[in-house]
């Protein structure tokens, strides 16, 4: 007897999950965002005015008034009575991730560079007495003169050119910092979605574990069940409190991580729109890997590093080639009591200095970004290859769990459960089945998660990480460091 009372404290623990399962009910289709951008994940909920394919259309998402600082969401993205969608995150981190700010500072410092390199010399204005108290006269004074420096063999438009390719090289890298934010907050949204099914989930464990403890007290006072097996029911009762409040730690974590990533970090904890499961066929390893090598902004940055290199090795092969300096002024003589004038011209010889020490080390630059796109081609394969296969692993692990094992688990409690109710079957086997289909359901949300994880980074070219400052596309000490119209 006393065995069945502890058997029907356990299922009792076990059977709300059993019947709803791990996963919480996904929202309707037209709240899945649209694709956010090139090279990004596309989002499960449907975007700001986006009509849906059951002809609902999704409300606007207002945007961002201007200056709004970081850190202070307007009330138009406090959403009333709906879940944030990705859509919604995503304005928001476009428009407050500060490394998104510094991807854009590059790009303007390096337009300033290409303007200032493109610049001629200034020209210098003086004037000048010579002999002056030669016989007692004022002597000689040029009144007003002028000398010119002209920079000869293109030479401005070759430091202007690299320059200006220098912009290009930082907004690859924008548009790669970009992808990171996105591509990282699509991560942490899925990661906030599982956490917070497991923190249902473990709400309604722990609703059947209190239960279980009322209807162990009533059996206890009827005489059918003894202490131990109140204590037995109270301590699952307490543990599944705690894991409870675990659960809820995890979320708050995951939804800090999410919202550092949109650059809010006050962002108030709200639902999320979405799902974890699937919606579409699964990626084809060789087109995905096609596309990554073609739209990979890492790859582009190696490949216009190249171009950026090999004008700087016509640049500074011009160095050699000398620069003219031309002057003239007019004056007056006061000893010979007449007007003059003066003219000259005169470049330097290029005899020991002919440049060839830099352009030795142009050249070497050069060969060391020829060689960078090779590497970067082979690192791209092998992280790609890394991440298919916690992609493919995932996928196959979550329809296993859809298609055979969560159905037939699911099919095996209710077969034993009618079983039971004709008295053919023992409580406790029915008790098993239901704990049975719990850890697959919990395997299945971690499952998910990994999947949607591989997927973001797959789909997103292989960045993730939206909180790496982006780095400066010239390094300091290059040659290209500090401009100069030579």
């Amino acid at each position: 007897m006393r065995a069945r009372v502890r058997a029907f404290v356990f299922g009792v623990s076990f059977a709300a999950v059993a019947a709803a399962g791990c996963v919480t009910p996904d929202p309707p289709r037209h709240l899945r965002p649209p694709t956010p951008g090139p090279g990004a994940l596309a989002p499960t909920t449907g975007g700001p005015g986006a009509t849906a394919s059951d002809g609902r259309t999704t409300p606007a998402v207002a945007a961002l008034p201007a200056g709004a600082p970081a850190g202070v969401v307007p009330a138009s993205f406090a959403p009333a009575g709906g879940p944030l969608t990705v859509a919604d995150l995503e304005q928001l981190a476009l428009a407050h991730n500060p490394t998104l700010v510094q991807a854009a500072t590059f790009i303007d410092a390096a337009r300033g560079k290409a303007l200032q390199a493109g610049l001629p010399f200034n020209p210098t204005a003086g004037i000048a007495g010579e002999q002056i108290g030669a016989d007692r006269t004022g002597g000689e004074w040029t009144f007003f003169s002028l000398q010119q420096q002209i920079v000869t063999g293109g030479k401005l438009r070759l430091s202007r050119l690299k320059y200006e390719q220098e912009a290009e090289l930082a907004e690859i890298q924008a548009h790669a910092q970009r992808l990171k934010v996105v591509n990282g907050l699509t991560a942490a949204y899925f990661d906030v979605l599982a956490a917070q099914r497991t923190v249902e989930n473990h709400r309604r464990l722990a609703e059947n574990a209190e239960e279980a403890v009322k209807t162990t007290q009533q059996l206890l006072n009827l005489g059918q069940a003894n202490q131990q097996d109140l204590l037995q029911a109270q301590v699952e009762a307490s543990q599944a409190r705690v894991a409870v409040r675990n659960a809820e730690t995890r979320l708050r974590q995951d939804w800090v991580h999410l919202a550092t990533l949109v650059g809010v970090p006050d962002l108030p904890l709200q639902p999320l729109a979405g799902q974890l499961e699937p919606d579409g066929p699964a990626l084809n390893r060789d087109e995905s890997l096609a596309r990554l090598l073609q739209e990979s902004p890492e790859l582009a940055f190696a490949v216009a590093k190249v171009q950026q290199d090999q004008t700087q090795l016509r640049r500074e092969r011009r160095e050699p080639i000398p620069n003219v300096t031309v002057r003239g002024g007019v004056g007056y003589n006061y000893e010979t009591r007449n007007p003059v004038a003066e003219v000259g011209l005169s470049l330097p010889v290029p005899v020991f200095d002919r440049n060839q020490g830099t352009v030795r080390q142009a050249a070497a630059d050069l060969a060391r970004s020829q060689a960078e796109v090779t590497r970067v081609q082979l690192d791209l394969q092998r992280r790609f290859a890394d991440a298919f296969t916690r992609y493919q692993t995932a996928w196959e692990e979550v329809e296993n769990f859809r298609t055979e094992a969560l159905p037939k688990a699911r099919k095996a409690v209710e077969l034993y459960e009618e079983q039971l109710k004709a008295r053919r079957a023992a409580f406790p086997q029915v008790l098993v089945a239901r704990r049975t289909v719990y850890q697959l359901n919990e395997e299945y949300n971690k499952s998910l998660t990994q999947f949607r994880r591989a997927e973001v980074e797959v789909r997103g070219l292989l960045l993730v990480d939206g909180l790496t400052a982006p780095s400066n596309p010239t390094p300091p000490g290059h040659i290209n460091a500090t401009p100069r119209p030579r």
